[in-house]
């Protein structure tokens, strides 16, 4: 409540219209805004204590220009059917002027009115819609106080205050760096959970500054308003007194006792309606994240009357020794506010703010309630109109979240009905969650765990009657094992990319090799398999057998015989079909045919001339040799490979004669033949200029 010197208040009281009751409103409009009227409301009004000049006006709108019974300021603590902790209204302002064209949208201005000489201030406001009347030299101004500047995106701000998942501050650094974000004063004020340390709880796209407010002033059980100043304040509801009992009013000696002695006492009013019962002051708080979640919860008396917080980001991942002491430091400010409510019509009292409480004495009732909404109206004949709303039990939530993204949080919630009994414990932190059901007919458990933005660990049993089923998952990825029995007969089914089984007599690991009968039996996971003795009785159709020896009286192959490392044949080894081999080493091979080389050019690319000069020089650098080999004693003739390579060495040739099997060299003698015949070639052609020649001679000497 406002310091008003009596005199003041006894003006606006007066209903007798003499000239000190006349009262003047102006609206003043400067270039630059103002950061405060006066250094405390409880300074008003001395007249020393005005602003800091803020230079001349941009525009001021005079009494002469403001038409008579056109002011409307509504001012609400909170204007729902009940009271919601953390509420932050903006005050409204709406007047007709008269004879103005300058563009006021956007621009704040601040309020005054005089009366009897004194002037104070009524608030401060920023133009949001400026409407022409019916006399088009009038128009209708609507303005908000400066609550509408935390109506932005603060998304920017939280990732800056919060820049790592490590970072902490407290509710007091938050609230002193978002208003200086949104560009509005604080009045100095201590709540009772500044020092709570908050984390990074969230990560928003967008983020509105007046949700983050709300949230603010709910856990420290106020509200925000906007002072006259242009101040944020914060609003406690003072304790409420009680009656000892209705039978002993209307004794002057029983009016509710401390809370309510700063109440201001209607000496009259014009109307007066009201509720025939009280609203229960609170005595039990719950916190939780949803509904159904446990939370923690604080009581004072027998908890009939309770309020819940729901969905506040800075609770979020606190531990549940941490929400009960929370929620026992907030229902120390807001329980046991008791009231009437009411709607109360009476002369204009703008000393009164929202949250004050006013008691008046009707001749069935007395009542006794709180400031919630208040809407001021007229000029001349100011009026008040005070109201309040609230159910005589909480029956809902009071909540004022928003949707946000949240990061932490823990809870846990149980659902007990006659359908149904589960419980569900959720860490947002950890990113984990567990789950039991029971219903008539089947029992469910479920674990899960995120690993990251869009895959999930997830584990899970289901039992009904005659079938068990179990299942893991990462991903697409899911491994199941199914238990069933019925009329039908009983079944194990098994499902996964992959199977592991550990045990002596049979196992197989993740690359699907296993063993049988204690390693007697194994597999790799090629494919092939290992077995000390293998009995085959009748006909066995195989696509491939490995085996150190096959022993069989009769073997055949109707498509193809591969031997990996290698083939040995005692005996002769007839083919009737064609024999493909990359190379055949042997000591000799018998043919009626000679063997044929693939000459195509369109099997050859890089074709170059060998000049017959090169085949015979190769050819007669050539030293044949008789020999016998060391292995077998075969007598034969040929070339010795190290002379051959030694050779094209010398003339610098780079030919394929030899290679290398085995760790021996090798000719390959069909490259010979082109050498031959290019050394034919070029003695053909020596033989044809030496026959030139001596021809040439014959004729030099015997004449043509």
């Amino acid at each position: 409540m406002l310091e008003f010197p009596e005199e003041i208040k006894a003006k606006f009281r007066d209903r007798s219209g003499g000239p000190d009751s006349v009262k003047y409103l102006e609206l003043v409009f400067y270039e630059s805004g103002i950061d405060a009227i006066y250094p405390s409301n409880t300074l008003f009004p001395s007249n020393d204590l005005y602003p800091a000049d803020p230079g001349e006006p941009w525009l001021t709108i005079g009494p002469k220009r403001i038409c008579l019974g056109s002011l409307t300021m509504t001012e609400s603590l909170c204007s729902g059917s009940d009271l919601v902790w953390g509420s932050c209204e903006a005050a409204k302002f709406e007047v007709v002027v008269a004879d103005i064209e300058d563009e006021l949208i956007g621009r704040e201005f601040t309020a005054y009115l005089t009366v009897g000489g004194y002037r104070m201030v009524f608030g401060m406001y920023t133009v949001t819609a400026v409407k022409k009347q019916a006399d088009r030299t009038k128009r209708k101004i609507t303005a908000y106080d400066r609550m509408v500047r935390f109506d932005v995106d603060v998304a920017e701000w939280y990732a800056a205050t919060y820049p790592t998942d490590q970072t902490t501050h407290t509710v007091r650094e938050l609230r002193d760096s978002l208003c200086a974000y949104c560009g509005v004063q604080q009045a100095h004020t201590e709540l009772i959970n500044d020092d709570l340390v908050v984390g990074k709880t969230i990560s928003p796209q967008t983020l509105a500054g007046r949700d983050v407010l709300k949230a603010i002033c709910e856990i420290n059980g106020v509200f925000g308003h906007i002072d006259r100043a242009g101040k944020l304040v914060y609003v406690r509801l003072q304790e409420s007194g009680v009656y000892p009992s209705d039978t002993l009013y209307p004794g002057d000696s029983l009016f509710p006792q401390d809370g309510w002695l700063d109440a201001e006492t209607l000496e009259y009013y014009r109307t007066i309606t009201h509720e025939d019962y009280m609203v229960a002051g609170v005595d039990r708080l719950q916190i939780r994240m949803e509904e159904g979640d446990i939370g923690a919860t604080a009581t004072n008396g027998q908890g009939a009357n309770g309020y819940v917080i729901e969905g506040n980001f800075l609770t979020y991942g606190l531990s549940s020794a941490q929400l009960t002491k929370l929620a026992k430091s907030i229902l120390e400010q807001i329980g046991g506010r008791e009231y009437r409510p009411a709607k109360i019509s009476c002369y204009a009292m703008p000393w009164l703010e929202v949250g004050d409480g006013v008691r008046a004495i009707t001749t069935d009732a007395k009542i006794v309630t709180y400031v919630l909404k208040r809407t001021i109206k007229g000029i001349q004949a100011m009026q008040d109109t005070i109201e309040s709303k609230g159910s005589p039990q909480r029956s809902e939530v009071g909540t004022i979240e928003s949707e946000i993204v949240q990061l932490k949080g823990k809870s846990a919630r149980i659902i007990k009905t006659v359908e149904e009994v589960s419980a569900t414990v959720t860490d947002l932190e950890a990113q984990t969650s567990a789950q039991i059901k029971v219903v008539s007919d089947k029992i469910a458990a479920e674990v899960k765990r995120a690993t990251d933005q869009d895959v999930e660990l997830a584990g899970s049993i289901s039992i009904l009657a005659g079938q068990i089923e179990q299942k893991v998952s990462y991903d697409n990825l899911v491994a199941s094992i199914n238990l069933e029995a019925n009329k039908a007969g009983s079944v194990i089914t098994f499902k996964a990319s992959h199977f592991l089984f550990e045990g002596d007599n049979f196992w197989v690991d993740a690359n699907g090799a296993g063993g049988l009968a204690k390693g007697k039996f194994t597999w790799d996971s090629t494919g092939v398999l290992v077995a000390k003795g293998i009995k085959l009785d009748g006909t066995a159709n195989t696509s491939t057998i490995g085996a150190d020896v096959i022993n069989c009286n009769h073997l055949e192959v109707q498509d193809a015989l591969e031997c990996g490392s290698g083939m040995t044949v005692s005996g002769p080894a007839t083919f009737n079909g064609y024999l493909y081999a990359n190379r055949i080493s042997c000591f000799s091979i018998y043919s009626e045919m000679a063997q044929s080389t693939w000459s195509d050019k369109r099997l050859k690319k890089g074709i170059k001339d060998i000049a017959p000069e090169t085949a015979r020089e190769i050819t007669l650098g050539l030293k044949s040799v008789a020999y016998r080999t060391k292995y077998s004693g075969t007598r034969s003739m040929g070339y010795v490979a190290q002379d051959v390579v030694e050779l094209l060495h010398r003339l610098g040739l780079d030919l394929p004669l030899t290679d290398r099997y085995n760790g021996y060299l090798a000719i390959q003698y069909q490259n010979m033949i082109p050498l031959l015949s290019g050394t034919d070639q070029a003695q053909q052609k020596e033989i044809d200029e030496l026959r030139r020649e001596l021809k040439e001679i014959k004729e030099a000497i015997y004449g043509g």
